[in-house]
């Protein structure tokens, strides 16, 4: 009876713990799919800024809106504090039932991620970001948005733990669901507050449940167990990283316990049969599965892995130019600040790019800082970095040691290779770029200097070539 005992608490031990760490990597899954949702409409709202009509804001919307097979999600829309929206397909309204996606966003002036039922029960996830005001029709609004239906983020983000055997749930701190990825065991598909619904209708431990509404409120990790429909589940919880989120995870303790029941199994026999011959071969079989299992759990490691790259790398790049985003430029310049590595910063922004677009529209645009990009690439040794920071602005950071001699030879090759033609759809187009540099730590010791100090120069070069680029636009 005791060895029973104990055996049933390592089951519970070592079953939570491979739960939490399962969800872990969930977890981590979608910080980084939200991340990269909010790099992307940050960039389009920086985007919209720049355009001077009514009739040029919708039109990029409709060619954001062309991600949208890319992304999968359902809409994207501007919307306001007073429920009014525009759609990136041309309707607009006000929907005060989405209030309350939007409200985090209003309340906390950052970008943030929510949901709402839809009147079919349907569940859509809102991830939005606050962009500085944009006028259409006489309506002003102040955010931008995209929304998923919920089954699509349950394919995207997860659903496949234990073999598609397990339940998973983001919530918020009084149980309310905010994204779902059920029913894979016998809870209804459309249960909106996971804590009032677990009460009402499992075995639950009243001591354990109550710890665990303390912990998810005060952003805790832990497990709990119940009952629910004949069968025994695990559910383990940990805190997302923001907004007061927490990752759930729910699997039958079958699926999960499958395997160390059959070591226990295993392990009664070498028991019984110590001194025989059959000792032997159980060892031998104990260690097959073993292997085996062990196999299995670094071919799912690696493969977690892979797809944590594979989103880090998105997290971290442009999605027009494929250069490395503003994001990856704040880490990259953190980094060699705290470990004192010396590098030239330059900075870049074109010059004549606004009449390509305002002329041929942003398709052609698009195809321009594309090109512009390779091109940058070229400007840069391997170990070097080049990034594009937002609209038709570039960055470029060369490692070691450069001196202002260097520095200036460098931006006239820059200059030279950027103002070379490009034929694009079957026009010639002309552009040129202003361009700034300094030295860290040479120039200044403090990273941040270093990048006001090469902005500052860009805006001199452009200054100081202001009125021979007005006189040379040329398009052809």
């Amino acid at each position: 009876m005791g060895y029973l005992v104990y055996v049933q608490r390592q089951f519970y031990r070592e079953s939570t713990q491979n739960l939490l760490e399962t969800y872990e990597q969930v977890n981590k899954t979608f910080t980084m799919f939200a991340q990269r949702n909010w790099n992307v409409l940050s960039e389009w709202g920086n985007s919209l800024q720049e355009e001077a009509d009514e009739t040029a804001i919708r039109a990029s919307l409709r060619h954001f809106n062309r991600e949208k097979t890319t992304w999968r999600y359902s809409e994207l829309y501007l919307f306001n504090e007073s429920s009014q929206y525009l759609k990136a397909t041309g309707e607009s309204g006000e929907a005060q039932e989405l209030w309350g996606a939007f409200a985090a966003t209003y309340a906390t002036g950052r970008s943030s991620v929510s949901s709402y039922v839809i009147g079919t029960g349907e569940r859509r996830v809102v991830f939005t970001v606050p962009i500085r005001p944009v006028e259409v029709s006489g309506v002003t609004y102040t955010c931008i948005a995209v929304s998923y239906n919920n089954a699509t983020l349950e394919e995207m983000i997860g659903g496949h733990a234990y073999n598609g055997q397990s339940d998973c749930y983001i919530i918020y701190p009084d149980g309310s669901v905010m994204l779902s990825e059920e029913p894979k065991s016998e809870i209804e598909s459309r249960m909106t507050n996971l804590f009032d619904y677990l009460e009402k209708n499992a075995k639950v431990d009243a001591d354990g449940f109550a710890a665990m509404r303390e912990n998810v409120r005060s952003g805790g990790s832990g497990s709990t167990g119940y009952r629910y429909g004949g069968k025994g589940y695990y559910l383990v919880y940990q805190p997302v990283g923001f907004q007061d989120l927490t990752i759930v995870g729910i699997v039958e303790r079958d699926v999960v316990d499958a395997g160390m029941r059959k070591i226990q199994k295993v392990t009664i026999l070498l028991l019984l049969f110590l001194m025989g011959s059959v000792a032997v071969a159980m060892v031998r079989s104990v260690k097959l599965d073993a292997a085996l299992e062990m196999e299995e759990k670094e071919n799912a490691l690696r493969s977690e892995a892979l797809e944590r790259r594979k989103l880090e790398g998105l997290a971290n790049t442009d999605g027009l130019t494929g250069l490395f985003n503003e994001r990856c430029f704040n880490s990259t310049l953190k980094q060699k600040e705290e470990a004192r590595q010396p590098f030239a910063l330059f900075y870049l922004d074109l010059d004549r790019f606004k009449p390509v677009n305002d002329t041929y529209g942003h398709d052609v645009g698009d195809q321009l800082l594309r090109a512009v990009a390779d091109r940058l690439r070229s400007c840069v040794r391997s170990s070097d970095f080049a990034f594009r920071i937002g609209g038709d602005e570039f960055a470029l950071i060369v490692n070691g040691e450069v001196d202002a001699d260097g520095c200036a030879q460098r931006i006239e090759t820059i200059k030279s290779v950027i103002r070379q033609p490009y034929v694009l759809d079957g026009r010639t187009i002309c552009i040129g770029t202003s361009c700034g540099s300094a030295c860290y730590p040479a120039d200044r010791a403090v990273v941040r200097d270093i990048r006001i100090l090469a902005d500052h120069r860009m805006y001199e070069d452009k200054q100081k070539q202001g009125s021979s680029r007005r006189q040379s636009f040329a398009l052809e």
